[in-house]
C-alpha cells in the first residue's frame, strides 16, 4: 500500500479566517486577558515596580557594559550588588538624620493640625452680605491637612518599606527586573520584527519619545527634589523658620507631585510661620508668615522659570488643571504609586493621542524637529535604516592564525585513538576563543593600574592566544576588497582594530587597499584601553556623525558586538574567525562571512524597489 500522507500534507493549505471569526477570537482573547488581570491583580503593583526598576537601571547597566566590556548578565549583577551595597550603607550614613527630620516634621504637623482645629472664634469678614469666620476656615484647613496630606506623605516615604515587607515580592521584583534588563534587546527586536516595515520607523520614534518622557520625569524630578529641598533648607534656616530641615524634606518629597506639591509645601511652611514665628527675627508672627510666603513664591518661580526647563524639560510639562485632576484621581483609584506615576503616564498618553490624531488627519505625526536623514539608504536591518558600517579587522576582514591550536593538538598525539586530531584542534580553537574574554579583562586591569609597559610586552603573546597573526602575515579574506569597494559607494565605512596605526598602514600597502577606503579608523594608539570597549565605537560614531542605531557593527566575537549592544547600534555576527552562533544570541543578524553582507543589503534593496518605500513617502511629505 503506497504511503501518500506527506504529499497530502504538502498540498493542503489552511483556510483563512473571515472578519467575523477574527473579531470573535480577539474578543475572547481580550476577555481572557481581563479575567487573568483581575485574578492576578495583586501582582500588578510589583510588576510595575519591576518595570520601573528595569527602566531606571537600564542606563547604569549599559554604562557598566560600555566601560568594562562585561557580558550583559555580569553588568546587571554588578549594578545589583552596587545598589544593594548602597541600600545597606545609606541607613548608616543618612537615614538617622532623615528619620530625625521626619519625626520632628510629624510632630510639627500634628501640632499645626491641633492649633488649627482648636482655633477660637475670631474676626468675621463681611463679603457681599455673607459673614465668613477666618478661624473657621483655618479649622477646615487643618482637617484637610490631617485627612489628605499626612497619609500621602507617610505613604510616599514608606513606599520602599512597603515593597520590601514581603520576601516573595522582593524576589519577584528583582528576578523579573534582571531578566527584563538582560533580554530587553531581544524583546525590542522581537517587537520590531513583528511589525510591518512601513510602521517600524513610527514605532521607533514613539518609543524614543516615551522613553524621553519617563527619563525626564524620573531623573528630572529626583534632581529637582534635591535642589528644591536644599534651597528651602538654606533659605528657611536663614530666616529662622522652625524645623527648616523637616520642611525642606517635605518640599523635596512633594516635588514628585508637579504643580500641586510646591503649593502644598509652601502653604504648610507659611502656616508654621504664622503659628510659631521665627526663632530669631524680632518681628510678629503675621509679618514673618508673609516673609516666608514670599520666599516660597520666589522659590516656586525660580523652579518654574529656570529649574524645570533645564532639569525636567518640556515633555512632561502639563496644564496645572490636568496635573491636579490626574493626581487626585490617581490617589483615589491607585493609591500612592499611582500618584507618583500619574504625571509621566498622562504625558505618555498625550504623546500617543497626538500621534493618532495627526495620523487620522493625514498629517505628519512627527514634530518639526524630527527630520529624516538626507542620505537614502537601501539596507534595512532590524528595523533600522543603515548609513554606516563599522568593521573589526582581525577575524572579520582578515584570516586568523590557528597555529597555536595545532601546536597544542600535536602535544596530545598519543591520545589519537580516543581523541582524534580534528577534535583536539577544534577544542583548542574554542579554548582560544574563550580565552579572549579573560585576556581582555587582564589587559583592562593592567591599563587601569597604569602598567602600560607590561601591557605592551604582553600584547604580542595575547594576540597569539586570540589567533592574531603577526602584522607581516595578515591576509584579507576572499572577496573582502570587492565588498568594501561596493559598500563604500553607499555607506560610510569605519574600521576598529587593536593593532597600532603603523601596523594598519603597512597592512593597507601590502593588501593594495586605498588609504581613503574608510571614513574613520580607530587603532590601539587612539585608545586609552586596548581592549574592545565602547570607547572606540563612540569615537567612530562621532567622526561619522551618525546615530548609533544607523550603524552596523560587524565582528566575529561576542566582545566586539557588546560594544554595539551597549550604545544601541545594530549588531552583525560573523561566523568565520572565532564566531559561534551560540555567542551571537543578541545579534540582529548572523552571517557566515562578511561577503554575505553585500548580498543581504542588495536583497533588501531589490525588495524595497518592488514595494512602496516608506522613506519615499516621508520625503514627499517633507518636500
Amino acid at each position: 500500500m503506497e504511503f501518500v500522507e506527506p504529499s497530502f500534507q504538502a498540498s493542503m493549505s489552511s483556510k483563512r479566517w473571515n472578519p467575523t471569526t477574527k473579531i470573535v477570537v480577539m474578543s475572547v482573547l481580550g476577555l481572557l486577558a481581563a479575567l487573568l488581570l483581575y485574578a492576578f491583580r495583586v501582582m500588578i503593583q510589583p510588576t510595575i515596580i519591576a518595570l520601573l526598576l528595569t527602566f531606571v537601571l537600564y542606563q547604569p547597566v549599559s554604562w557598566v557594559q560600555q566601560r568594562t566590556g562585561w557580558s550583559r548578565a555580569a553588568s546587571i549583577v554588578g549594578v545589583y550588588l552596587f545598589v544593594i551595597l548602597l541600600l545597606i550603607s545609606t541607613p548608616v550614613l543618612f537615614v538617622p538624620r532623615v528619620v530625625s527630620s521626619f519625626e520632628s516634621l510629624s510632630v510639627m504637623l500634628n501640632t499645626l493640625v491641633a492649633d488649627l482645629q482648636t482655633a477660637t472664634p475670631g474676626p468675621l469678614l463681611d463679603i457681599g452680605g455673607f459673614q465668613l469666620s477666618v478661624n473657621s476656615l483655618l479649622q477646615q484647613l487643618g482637617t484637610i491637612i490631617q485627612d489628605v496630606l499626612s497619609p500621602a506623605a507617610a505613604g510616599a516615604l514608606g513606599l520602599a518599606a512597603t515593597v520590601t515587607t514581603g520576601v516573595l515580592t522582593t524576589i519577584y521584583v528583582l528576578v523579573l527586573g534582571f531578566w527584563l534588563l538582560k533580554d530587553i534587546i531581544k524583546l525590542q527586536r522581537m517587537v520590531m520584527n513583528a511589525l510591518p516595515p512601513e510602521y517600524r520607523e513610527d514605532v521607533q520614534y514613539l518609543a524614543q519619545e516615551l522613553g524621553d518622557i519617563w527619563t525626564a520625569f524620573l531623573r528630572g524630578q529626583l534632581a529637582l527634589g534635591l535642589v528644591i529641598g536644599f534651597i528651602t533648607w538654606v533659605v528657611m534656616t536663614i530666616v529662622g523658620l522652625p524645623n527648616a530641615a523637616g520642611l525642606a524634606l517635605l518640599a523635596a518629597v512633594l516635588e514628585f507631585l508637579p504643580t500641586v506639591g510646591p503649593g502644598i509645601s509652601g502653604a504648610i511652611g507659611t502656616l508654621v510661620a504664622l503659628f510659631q514665628g521665627s526663632t530669631w527675627l524680632p518681628i510678629g508672627k503675621i509679618p514673618f508668615a508673609v516673609i516666608v510666603m514670599i520666599f516660597y513664591i520666589v522659590i516656586t518661580q525660580v523652579e518654574s522659570v529656570y529649574l524645570i526647563p533645564r532639569l525636567v524639560g518640556r515633555r512632561v510639562r502639563l496644564h496645572p488643571a490636568v496635573t491636579f485632576t490626574g493626581i487626585i484621581s490617581a490617589a483615589l483609584v491607585f493609591g500612592v504609586l499611582g500618584v507618583l506615576l500619574i504625571t509621566p503616564t498622562i504625558a505618555s498618553v498625550r504623546a500617543l493621542l497626538g500621534y493618532i490624531f495627526r495620523k487620522l488627519r493625514d498629517l505628519d505625526p512627527f514634530e518639526s524637529s524630527h527630520q529624516q536623514s538626507d542620505v537614502q539608504i537601501p539596507g534595512l536591518v532590524a528595523g533600522h535604516w543603515i548609513e554606516g558600517i563599522v568593521f573589526d579587522l582581525d577575524g572579520t576582514l582578515t584570516h586568523l592564525d590557528w597555529s597555536l591550536a595545532s601546536e597544542l593538538s600535536h602535544r596530545f598525539d598519543r591520545l589519537e585513538r580516543i581523541w582524534p586530531f580534528e577534535r583536539r584542534e577544534q577544542f583548542f580553537r574554542r579554548l582560544m576563543a574563550w580565552m579572549e574574554g579573560p585576556s581582555v579583562a587582564f589587559v583592562s586591569l593592567l591599563t587601569w593600574l597604569r602598567l602600560h609597559d607590561d601591557v605592551r610586552r604582553l600584547i604580542p603573546k595575547l594576540d597569539r592566544t586570540r589567533g592574531f597573526p603577526a602584522s607581516e602575515s595578515q591576509t584579507l579574506r576572499d572577496g573582502v576588497p570587492a565588498l568594501l569597494t561596493s559598500l563604500r559607494r553607499q555607506y560610510k565605512l569605519a574600521l576598529i582594530t587593536t593593532r597600532s596605526r603603523e601596523e594598519v598602514d603597512a597592512f593597507f600597502q601590502r593588501a593594495g587597499l586605498p588609504g581613503d577606503l574608510f571614513d574613520a579608523i580607530v587603532t590601539r594608539d587612539d585608545l586609552r584601553n586596548p581592549a574592545p570597549t565602547s570607547e572606540a565605537l563612540l569615537g567612530v560614531l562621532e567622526i561619522l556623525d551618525l546615530p548609533a542605531d544607523a550603524c552596523l557593527v560587524v565582528g566575529d566575537t561576542e566582545l566586539q558586538l557588546r560594544a554595539g549592544e551597549a550604545v544601541g547600534a545594530v549588531q552583525v555576527g560573523i561566523l568565520c574567525g572565532m564566531g559561534a552562533t551560540r555567542k551571537f544570541s543578541n545579534a540582529d543578524l548572523i552571517l557566515e562571512s562578511p561577503t554575505e553582507l553585500s548580498a543581504y543589503l542588495e536583497t533588501l534593496e531589490l525588495e524595497a524597489e518592488a514595494t512602496t518605500d516608506p522613506r519615499d513617502e516621508y520625503a514627499q511629505k517633507l518636500s
